[in-house]
């Protein structure tokens, strides 16, 4: 605080002081005046200046100090915490009483609100298992029925239902504050053909033709995430495809980390749409114009889970020739930026 905001904020004590001052000084001149004798009165009257002067300043300087901490804090915009207040003046104690209910206040909002979403969650996550009976009975039931075309219809229907059913579920946990990350060691060619298998149907009826190159390699990573992702992945390749489609998995191996590559020869991503496909709710041009309409949260869901796991994801692609996903899995050595989800 600089002396000039002290004085202004200190300056009705300092008139009351003043007054003081002037009543003394006026006493003492009618005293002096009435003895005819000025000299001890202007004398009297600096040693008084003097004395009140150097009670301001130290007064100012010691202000200064007990407070410089918490000033340096305020200009740098940061929080004060209870550790920044020494306890022992009126102020003091009047700060710590307010930031003690206004955490109060915060951490019963953040719990009341942790409640909520874990109370949303364990609905949605029964809602999902209970429903998922249902599409397994129409499952059952279509490969009983005679007409094979209708039965393919249906059947393909109800796994884009399954499949939006799932991302329902893992939406909702990716958004959650839950810890429900397991690292562990996986192999990367299992967990995609476990993930092809997840989307044997659709990719059949789409008669998408799969590559594997170079995938036995094993990461440190959560795998029901990652077939989360990957379920993504793969879905998309299948909403957006031509003809003659194909989608290619390859992994390399760097220094720092794996990279899985998922490629696949659709109508792409418009050059303009590459920076925001994963922020949240964007459909772009591709998710306008196709009858199978896009929600925008799938690449954003993926994109922060693998922020989760401490992976990169990235894209390439040129409109109506390839769309590239890279997702970089740190190597144990480099396996420090997991944090909880």
């Amino acid at each position: 605080m600089s002396l000039k905001r002290f004085i202004k904020e200190n300056i009705r004590s300092i008139l009351f002081n003043c007054g003081i001052l002037s009543f003394i000084n006026i006493y003492f001149l009618v005293l002096s005046l009435l003895r005819e004798d000025m000299g001890d009165i202007f004398y009297l009257e600096a040693i008084l200046i003097v004395f009140y002067l150097s009670g301001f300043i130290i007064k100012y300087r010691s202000f200064k100090e007990r407070y410089r901490s918490l000033y340096e804090i305020i200009k740098e915009d940061n929080d004060i915490s209870m550790n920044d207040i020494d306890k022992g003046y009126l102020e003091e104690e009047i700060m710590k009483y307010i930031i003690n209910k206004k955490e109060y206040k915060y951490l019963k909002l953040i719990e009341d609100k942790d409640e909520q979403i874990k109370d949303m969650e364990e609905y949605i996550s029964r809602w999902v298992h209970e429903i998922k009976l249902p599409i397994s009975a129409i499952s059952m039931i279509l490969d009983r029925m005679d007409d094979v075309e209708i039965s393919a219809g249906i059947k393909n229907e109800t796994e884009k239902i399954n499949f939006l059913v799932n991302s329902v579920l893992y939406g909702s946990r990716a958004t959650a504050a839950a810890e429900d990350i397991f690292i562990s060691e996986i192999n990367l060619q299992e967990t995609i053909k476990q993930a092809i298998k997840n989307n044997a149907f659709m990719l059949i009826r789409n008669n998408i033709e799969i590559k594997l190159k170079k995938l036995d390699y094993n990461v440190f990573t959560d795998r029901k995430w990652t077939l989360y992702v990957l379920d993504q992945l793969i879905n998309n390749a299948i909403k957006y495809s031509k003809e003659n489609a194909q989608i290619q998995f390859s992994a390399e191996e760097s220094d720092k980390y794996i990279c899985l590559n998922i490629r696949d020869n659709g109508i792409g991503i418009a050059e303009e749409d590459i920076e925001r496909i994963f922020n949240k709710g964007f459909t772009g041009s591709n998710g306008r114009n196709t009858t199978y309409k896009s929600t925008g949260m799938g690449l954003y869901f993926s994109k922060k889970i693998l922020g989760k796991l401490g992976s990169c994801f990235e894209v390439e692609s040129i409109k109506d020739e390839y769309t590239l996903f890279k997702i970089k899995f740190n190597k144990i050595s480099d396996f420090t930026t997991i944090t909880k989800m």
